[in-house]
């Protein structure tokens, strides 16, 4: 039986060096759509099918800088992987870390294949990678923070976590994973005010490299559970409530213009597909606040964060160290 366990276990290894084909869809030399392992039939024009092979890379260890204390960042899911393993986004949170955390806190980022790669095998990663280190914080966000409830399943590993802030982190999923997972071969056949909606936002958020069609986007269906946080583990929830006011202006000036225009783009999706009442209306653009609030007793707010600021403004990773006890008196 155990020889048994071991070959599943060196085949699942195995599967993360092979290669998985990348669809990219044109209109006159134009990419209009991608999918990663998963071919579709198209509701949108095209006249021409680049198929490339795609290998996702080895997760990894990072060191930002050496510190006493030991701060894991883990990133979400990250749809421009397939063309640099270390975007814009992952550089951002990087920087922005780097940049708040005192100089004795040492930096490690762990870098995983967000996109195809299953997170059981990157989160045992993540414990081999760090079984060196005595005692660990971790921020973790998005899908990150689902990455880590699989790692924290080990119990040695789950001992040495000091603290957690899930930030972001779709602890019951989003309903816009539904609509990418929404058969693109029933968009054909409806021309509903909202199913035309949902077709614009595909196709604008993927030919933006807002997202591109995954298979790791199964993590994000909306009411998927997940393995269940140790009671002993200290942690919190931050979370994103986009909404432009007043009150809010100061602080979405303070988000990158980008992301807070893909991110308001897909609020506005979401608030014109579901009725008035319903849960998913609060959200950072991404992530439903019902979702992000789940499992800790503690949340903190950011009203006019988008999904974004939660892994790169810089008053909110400042909150962070506070949190983490690296300054001031800590939570």
């Amino acid at each position: 039986m155990k020889r048994f366990i071991l070959v599943l276990f060196l085949l699942a290894v195995s599967t993360v060096l092979l290669s998985i084909p990348l669809y990219s869809y044109k209109m006159s030399g134009v990419v209009v759509f991608r999918s990663l392992g998963i071919k579709i039939k198209p509701f949108f024009e095209y006249d021409e099918v680049e198929v490339k092979d795609y290998f996702p890379f080895e997760p990894e260890l990072i060191t930002v800088r050496e510190g006493r204390k030991k701060l894991i960042l883990i990133h979400g899911i990250a749809p421009k992987e397939v063309d640099e393993k270390l975007g814009f986004y992952k550089k951002s949170m990087i920087d922005t870390f780097k940049e708040i955390m005192p100089d004795d806190v040492g930096i490690y980022f762990f870098l995983y294949p967000s996109l195809s790669v299953d997170l059981q095998y990157s989160s045992k990663k993540l414990i081999e990678l760090t079984d060196s280190f005595k005692e660990i914080y971790v921020y973790a966000h998005s899908m990150g923070g689902i990455l880590l409830r699989y790692a924290l399943q080990d119990k040695e590993f789950s001992r040495k976590v000091k603290k957690v802030i899930f930030a972001g982190t779709p602890h019951i999923g989003s309903p816009l994973a539904q609509l990418i997972f929404l058969k693109t071969s029933i968009l054909n056949f409806f021309t509903t005010p909202k199913v035309e909606l949902i077709k614009r936002a595909l196709l604008l958020a993927n030919f933006f490299n807002g997202y591109i069609l995954a298979p790791n986007y199964k993590y994000l269906i909306f009411g998927k559970k997940f393995p269940p946080i140790p009671d002993y583990i200290k942690r919190v929830n931050f979370v994103g409530r986009l909404e432009v006011s007043v009150e809010t202006i100061d602080d979405i000036l303070k988000s990158n213009p980008i992301y807070f225009t893909g991110l308001y783009f897909l609020k506005y999706i979401v608030d014109n597909i579901y009725p008035e009442n319903s849960i998913f209306l609060e959200n950072d653009g991404m992530v439903p606040v019902f979702s992000a609030t789940q499992d800790s007793d503690i949340n903190f707010i950011f009203y006019g964060a988008d999904h974004a600021d939660l892994a790169m403004r810089r008053d909110i990773i400042e909150k962070a160290a506070e949190f983490f006890g690296f300054i001031g008196e800590g939570v």
